[in-house]
């Protein structure tokens, strides 16, 4: 979900918000507020709302981490708008009003430095109204005008376009080229009219590529925008004719033309494409630059005492792939497992493992079954009154400190913890455990900086917090005085931001947690714990894995399928695959590597299937359609990737000492793939923005789909042009083995 700005007028304030997402290349949709009124407002991909122009301004820039939003000059001149500038053009003494626009605007380009700020942005709109209120002839203020008039011509750049980059020697995103030339023509074309009828530049991909390889769709919307004004154009396609008159001659687009109602289609020129791959191939796969933050991904999250078992299969594979996708990009990412390691679970766990295993002292139990243990446990729990008394009385004991009670809650998560790294191991998963325990020495200080904040109330003798969004209220503390699920996770929201110092906050659970963690946002957004105009939070509820009739995956005895036994039968089929293929001689892997190559594509498929689907939709889990060769599955993409190592081996040229100069696309089929690999940068930009991890496997999947279609069209050995799509085989590899990384994904060579 995009950011959503809602707008009841466009006025100044409405106008600061358009160019802060515009001038920070933020993607974002236009609402039309219900009912009119003079504020505009953001609601943010995790439902929250942000109320003021200027928060809005800050939560774009602290988001996009462009505008220098944080310089103690910008700070001056914000609040300088919001406390003076604005208060005094409310009012009605104008020379009062000119003097402090004087004394205060000294500067005819910038505010603060040599590029627009937030700043900027926030005075020029309002500083733009209070000077049309004033008389040139009395007031003067030629500084304040030139500075507004300045202000008003800048270039509103989705990318600031680079001569670097306009020449395809940078990673930045091929599709934010694209829109800046596309805006720099509009607004040749039609000048003003983006930021002043909120319009939201709309290029994209074309549908069909003999069109050509991007489409502008936006004269449509400016046409319907100018019609009934002086000199209006006649339709939209007059709208599509003079956008295109003002593109001038560039290095990146040719051929472009008028289509239908008014789109405009325009192709890469083949020298672009060409030194965009010559840049992969000498330098590597990139993503785009861009500000490096510390990022909090919390995800897996099992419970101690329980094996993990298919609904762990989700968070931990998708927010793995989501740290390896952040990771690459160079962001620091901090790996959390939120464990379930506290709790009033843990007294009949305690007093069960104490009277099974009397000698636990001397040696750990050897406990290979965590979900019979517990079921055991919860069986004496439900049935023993004795038990059950002892059981609550053992919960106290842990809590308050008790030794011996400390030591079998270590041991049984010492044990849970073997178990669950075994699972990890296999995936390629790593994690840094903070489990709910972590946060119990600060909960205490959580508590009463919330109760300093006068936001907590008494309700029939617990400790709660109402907000105006929720209708339950946020639990701190029960009646009895101990601690709930929003207690631990309002002292991780602290943590994670003040004292691990996040930027982005990024949480994987169940879809069923979706209106906890909102509320938790909203309390912390209240407290002041989470400031959205500089913190990122996202909740993802992802959802089920489920057997073909609906129901949630089980064993056939109806048990919920341990991922331990899911891995190995995935991997079971895979070899019987591969021992298959080479039975009817339709590979030449060595029967010594089955092993090893079945676990690889096994868990591997496991991984993709999971990840090819959306994060937040529940999907019908099937060992033969992710087994299976055909379609959007590991095994197809891997089979892809294996056949182009294969026409490089047998090339027996070492590609990396070809030049990439000698590289030219001459069929449409090498264009189309190389095209398709260009695209790269734009899929990682996109993720960042709606977390849909899926589109990694979507892209990969059109990848090679390319790549089937190149190399059966195009012969590549013994033939002039060999070296050429050599080179164009080596840049899909890199490109495919990248993503495969990011998915958590080892590629072969050979199958």
């Amino acid at each position: 979900m995009a950011l959503e700005l809602v707008l009841g007028a466009f006025n100044e304030r409405a106008l600061k918000c358009v160019i802060a997402l515009k001038e920070t290349a933020t993607a974002f949709e236009l609402r039309k507020a219900p009912t009119p009124s003079t504020t505009p407002k953001l609601v943010t991909p995790e439902g929250r709302t942000i109320n003021t122009a200027n928060s809005i301004c800050r939560y774009i820039s602290a988001s996009s981490g462009r505008l220098a939003f944080d310089d103690l000059a910008v700070d001056d001149y914000v609040e300088w708008e919001e406390r003076v500038l604005r208060v005094s053009a409310a009012g009605s003494d104008k020379a009062a009003l000119a003097a402090l626009i004087e004394a205060k605007i000294r500067s005819a380009t910038f505010l603060v430095g040599s590029a627009i700020t937030l700043a900027d942005i926030v005075v020029a709109p309002v500083l733009r109204k209070a000077l049309e209120a004033l008389p040139a002839a009395t007031y003067p203020l030629a500084t304040a005008r030139a500075y507004v008039a300045a202000f008003s011509a800048l270039p509103r750049r989705t990318v600031p376009l680079t001569p670097a980059m306009a020449s395809g020697t940078t990673f930045d995103h091929l599709l934010g080229i694209v829109e800046s030339l596309f805006e720099d023509a509009i607004r040749a074309a039609y000048p003003g009219v983006l930021s002043e009828h909120a319009i939201a530049l709309d290029v994209a991909r074309t549908k069909t590529a003999k069109f050509g390889d991007y489409q502008c769709n936006n004269a449509m919307n400016i046409f319907t925008a100018l019609k009934g004004t002086p000199g209006a154009p006649g339709s939209p396609r007059d709208v599509a004719n003079a956008i295109l008159a003002a593109m001038p001659v560039n290095p990146v687009l040719e051929k472009l033309s008028v289509a239908g109602p008014g789109f405009i289609n325009a192709f890469l020129r083949p020298n672009f494409i060409g030194s965009r791959l010559s840049t992969l191939l000498t330098q590597g796969v990139h993503a785009s630059p861009g500000k490096k933050l510390k990022i909090v991904v919390d995800f897996s999250s099992p419970n101690i005492a329980k094996d993990m078992h298919v609904g762990h299969l989700r968070s931990t594979i998708i927010g793995d792939a989501m740290c390896r996708i952040l990771e690459f990009q160079g962001h620091e990412v901090l790996r959390i497992n939120h464990v379930g390691d506290w709790g009033t679970q843990f007294g009949m766990l305690i007093c069960h493992l104490m009277d099974v295993f009397p000698t636990w002292q001397e040696e750990m139990p050897d406990i290979t079954d965590l979900t019979q243990l517990y079921k055991n446990a919860k069986q004496r729990f439900d049935e023993d009154e004795a038990f059950h008394k002892r059981s609550k009385d053992q919960v106290v004991l842990l809590q308050s400190g008790d030794e011996q009670s400390r030591k079998v809650w270590i041991t049984l998560c010492d044990i849970s913890r073997r178990e669950f790294q075994k699972v990890y191991d296999r995936l390629d998963v790593s994690l840094n455990e903070m489990g709910e325990s972590f946060y119990n020495p600060i909960i205490p200080n959580v508590i009463k900086m919330l109760e300093d904040k006068k936001i907590t109330e008494d309700s029939n003798g617990a400790k709660v917090i109402f907000t105006t969004k929720y209708k339950q209220p946020f639990m701190l503390v029960k009646t009895d005085g101990s601690y709930l699920y929003d207690t631990t996770d309002i002292a991780a929201l602290w943590y994670r931001l003040h004292e691990q110092k996040a930027d982005w906050i990024i949480i994987y659970t169940d879809y069923t947690q979706q209106d906890h963690f909102g509320l938790l946002f909203e309390v912390g957004a209240m407290s002041g714990i989470l400031d959205p105009t500089k913190h990122r939070v996202n909740h993802v509820g992802f959802g089920t894995v489920n057997d073909e009739t609906g129901k949630r995956f089980k064993t056939r005895s109806g048990e919920t399928v341990r991922l331990v036994n899911l891995l190995d039968e995935s991997k079971t089929r895979m070899k019987e695959q591969l021992l298959a293929r080479i039975a009817a001689g339709q590979t030449s892997l060595p029967a010594s590597e089955v092993d090893a190559a079945a676990e690889r594509i096994g868990y591997g498929a496991v991984k993709y299937f999971d990840l090819s689907q959306s994060p937040t939709t529940s999907y019908e889990f099937s060992y033969d359609k992710m087994l299976s060769t055909t379609g959007n599955t590991a095994v197809y993409l891997l089979f892809a990737y294996a056949r182009l190592s294969s026409i490089v081996r047998k090339s027996g040229v070492d590609v990396a000492a070809l030049s990439p100069s000698i590289l030219a696309l001459t069929d449409a089929h090498e264009s189309a793939l190389a095209i398709e690999l260009l695209q790269f940068q734009d899929v990682v930009t996109q993720i960042n923005k709606d977390l849909g991890s899926n589109r990694l496997c979507t892209y990969l999947y059109n990848v090679a789909e390319k790549v089937q279609l190149f190399v059966t069209k195009c012969r590549v050995l013994g033939v002039p042009e060999q070296n050429s799509r050599l080179l164009l085989c080596q840049a899909t590899l890199k490109v495919m083995q990248t993503c495969f990384q990011m998915l958590g994904i080892e590629p072969l060579d050979q199958i």
